[in-house]
């Protein structure tokens, strides 16, 4: 024990020489949010054009939507959107002509949405509330406590302003590269053969990959969870909901995006390779998990983006945020509890190979 508390002491000194790192972590986060909410600004700060815009639709007596109509119109009005019904619409004039902005026809078990080019934004609006209508349905409906369903009211998610989102949304995305302070480390280690001092002064497999794991740790919940969120948070416009529940998913999101980064630097002898292998894979996660795209409005299918563990903590946190809950929070859970297993059973195992790591 005394022997792994040393070994960290000194990895923690070796990255804390390097200063520059250090810097530049708090200071990208900072500008890659300005970057991405001043450019979605027009899509996520509107809420006061989405009272300026106008929902026809035209809905079937035997549809299953029939059967919360008003609560469902009720509940895009409470939002300020305008609803007006119609029999047997044109969608294409009636848009055309501006008489309404977006037209929804409801069929027996589905809806189509109409819109052009132009009403983008209104059109992810309306299949967002639709989306979380489905939701409330399949909730009311899969319940076989009673045979009788009482609707008093239908909740919609509440969307997250630009700031909000991705402040949130940055700061998961540079937690989970977290792993790049361990080149200071691999570095070193390899230039003044360290690793086989390690192997002389008989430290074990587990001394040695857990010494370089909770130095990262260290560092990743320091300066990336408190100290990067911190100033976000004095700069822009966030809200965390439950800090509980927001400080716990990203202490957990460090513990297991650390383990998975560490497997690929144990995994290659070659610096390049790790770190373009990682930023490879991270890219993807984000882009899947909504850090450079919103998850909400995104054309990426639902069962894609659950391949991402990002997607994961990006949706559980940004809905307690606004919401105070979310869906996702045990999912996210379990999918980052499995991901530190996994991973950190993997890197000990390679450690366990390799003479020098």
């Amino acid at each position: 024990m005394n022997k792994l508390l040393v070994i960290i002491k000194n990895y923690l000194k070796l990255i804390f020489r390097n200063k520059v790192m250090i810097i530049v972590v708090p200071i990208a986060t900072v500008l890659v949010v300005a970057a991405l909410a001043n450019a979605f600004h027009t899509l996520l700060d509107t809420n006061d054009d989405v009272a300026d815009f106008k929902m026809g639709y035209e809905i079937l007596e035997d549809s299953k939507y029939a059967f919360i109509e008003d609560i469902m119109m009720s509940s895009f009005e409470e939002q300020g959107v305008e609803t007006v019904e119609y029999e047997h619409g044109d969608p294409e004039d009636l848009i055309s002509n501006g008489r309404v902005d977006v037209y929804v026809t409801f069929d027996r078990d589905s809806y189509h949405i109409y819109g052009d080019d132009k009403k983008e934004f209104q059109v992810r609006i309306v299949q967002y509330v639709l989306f979380n209508v489905d939701k409330s349905m399949d909730t009311m409906f899969t319940d076989s406590s009673s045979n009788n369903v009482s609707i008093s009211s239908l909740e919609t998610i509440k969307t997250s302003e630009a700031e909000n989102y991705y402040g949130i949304i940055e700061i998961v995305y540079f937690l989970s590269l977290c792993t790049v302070f361990l080149s200071l480390i691999f570095q070193t280690e390899r230039q003044s053969s360290i690793g086989i001092r390690f192997c002389v002064a008989k430290a074990g497999s587990f001394t040695r990959y857990m010494s370089k794991y909770i130095s990262c740790l260290v560092i990743a919940v320091l300066i990336q969870v408190f100290l990067v969120s911190g100033i976000v948070f004095l700069l822009f416009d966030v809200t965390m909901g439950n800090p509980v529940v927001f400080f716990g998913i990203l202490i957990l999101t460090a513990i297991a995006f650390t383990a998975y980064g560490l497997v690929f630097f144990l995994l290659f002898n070659n610096m390049a390779v790790s770190i373009g292998l990682l930023f490879m894979t991270l890219w993807f996660a984000g882009f899947v998990g909504g850090t450079f795209e919103t998850y909400m409005y995104t054309a990426i299918t639902e069962p894609i983006k659950r391949l991402s563990p990002l997607y994961y903590v990006n949706r559980t946190l940004v809905e307690t945020s606004v919401n105070g809950s979310s869906s996702y929070l045990m999912p996210c859970i379990v999918v980052l509890l499995a991901m530190t297993v996994i991973c950190m059973l993997l890197g000990i195992f390679i450690t366990s190979l390799k003479k020098e790591v």
